[in-house]
């Protein structure tokens, strides 16, 4: 019996220093969460001007909650396993994620979206991104931003934007980057 005994309180106290570490994670919440949401949203707008990405429209990623933070970046059980490139990867792929995508494999580092329809589906967009590496420099992201036209009713191709696809390229390793300095505080 005092087997038991000890075995339960040995139980209880793992169960309340879980409970008491994880309690010691939540931060107080903003005293005014609109205007901390709206401060989060006219920032990331400034951002995206300064950097001169055009999202289109029905784009959430200034939504509340999209994006990657802190929190869910290191998450074990989270959807990427690339382990050399997982933030850039994972930076990529929130900057995609307002389009269906055919194709996410984080082991190769490799994203590839469906048709994107713009101007009121005259014109299109897909994207293929490929994360080479985690060393976040110029080489180490392919974006290919493929383009095109209804004409007739037949879609004709206007090739790859490689002006677009330098912008998007570019946003993503920022962003990366910026995490990566953040992460290190």
């Amino acid at each position: 019996m005092q087997l038991l005994t000890n075995s339960t309180k040995l139980l209880i106290s793992i169960i309340l220093t879980c409970f008491v570490i994880s309690c010691a994670q939540i931060q107080n919440s903003p005293k005014n969460p609109e205007k901390t949401k709206n401060s989060k949203v006219e920032a990331m707008e400034r951002q995206l001007e300064k950097r001169d990405v055009n999202l289109p429209p029905g784009s959430n990623i200034l939504e509340d909650g999209a994006g990657l933070n802190l929190g869910n970046m290191f998450d074990f059980g989270g959807s990427t396993n690339l382990g050399t490139a997982s933030l850039t990867f994972d930076v990529a792929l929130d900057q995609v994620d307002f389009m269906p995508l055919v194709s996410v494999d984080s082991v190769s580092g490799v994203i590839v979206t469906d048709w994107y329809s713009l101007d009121e589906g005259n014109t299109r967009m897909k994207i293929n991104i490929r994360v080479v590496d985690q060393q976040m420099t110029d080489e180490s992201l392919i974006v290919s931003l493929f383009t095109q036209s209804l004409k007739e009713d037949r879609w004709v191709d206007n090739g790859i934007n490689t002006e677009q696809s330098q912008k998007i390229k570019n946003s993503i390793l920022s962003s990366a980057r910026a995490l990566k300095i953040a992460s290190e505080l």
